[in-house]
C-alpha cells in the first residue's frame, strides 16, 4: 500500500461519519504496513517468536477474520461462509486462549493480497450501512452503533497491526538483517 497524506478527509461517497472512520481505517492501514518488510517469505510468516506464540500470518488472519466479522456480519447481518471461516482459520485461532495454529506457508504478498480484497469488500459494505444512530442489538449484548463498530476495528487493527511489525523486526533481527 502507498502511504497516504497525513491530511484526512472524509472518503467521498459515504455519509458522515462513516466516511472518515474508513479514510482513518485506511491511514492506520498503511501506517503499520508500510512498517513490514514487503519481501517477507513463508519461513518469515509462519516464524514464532516463542513456542506455541503468535505468527505474522496468524495476527494477518485475524485480523481479516475481524474485519469481516464486525464490519459485516455484525453491522449487516451477513454470516462469514464456511470456506471464508476455513480460509481465516476462525474457529482455530483463540487470540483469548492464546491459541495460534500454524498459518498457510505464503510470501507476505499473499497476506497482503488477501487483506487488500477483504478492505475493498469491506468499503463497499460501508456504504450500504443505514444512519449512525441506528443501533446494533446483538444476542443480549450491549447495544453498539456502526461508529463504534468502526472505531473497534480500528483500535484492534493497530494494535494487532503493530505486533505484525514486531514479530517482522524480531524475524529480520534473528536472520541478522536488522534494521
Amino acid at each position: 500500500m502507498v502511504r497516504m497524506s497525513r491530511v484526512i478527509e472524509p472518503l467521498p461517497g459515504y455519509s458522515e461519519p462513516y466516511g472518515l472512520l474508513a479514510a482513518v481505517l485506511l491511514d492506520g492501514t498503511n501506517e503499520w504496513r508500510w512498517e513490514v518488510d514487503q519481501e517477507l517469505g513463508p519461513d518469515a510468516t509462519t516464524w514464532r517468536a516463542r513456542p506455541v506464540g503468535a505468527s505474522i500470518g496468524a495476527v494477518f488472519l485475524h485480523i481479516i477474520s475481524v474485519e469481516v466479522f464486525w464490519f459485516e456480519q455484525i453491522a449487516l447481518g451477513r454470516a462469514m461462509t464456511a470456506e471464508e471461516r476455513k480460509q481465516f482459520m476462525v474457529d482455530e485461532i483463540d487470540v483469548d486462549e492464546g491459541r495460534w495454529p500454524d498459518p498457510p506457508a505464503q510470501p507476505i504478498s499473499w497476506y497482503f493480497a488477501l487483506h487488500d480484497k477483504i478492505r475493498a469488500r469491506t468499503l463497499e459494505s460501508i456504504r450500504e450501512w443505514p444512519p449512525a444512530s441506528d443501533v446494533i442489538a446483538w444476542e443480549g449484548r450491549p447495544d453498539r452503533n456502526r461508529t463504534w463498530v468502526l472505531g473497534h476495528v480500528i483500535q484492534h487493527e493497530a494494535y494487532h497491526g503493530g505486533q505484525i511489525v514486531l514479530l517482522c523486526d524480531l524475524w529480520q533481527h534473528r536472520e541478522g538483517a536488522g534494521r
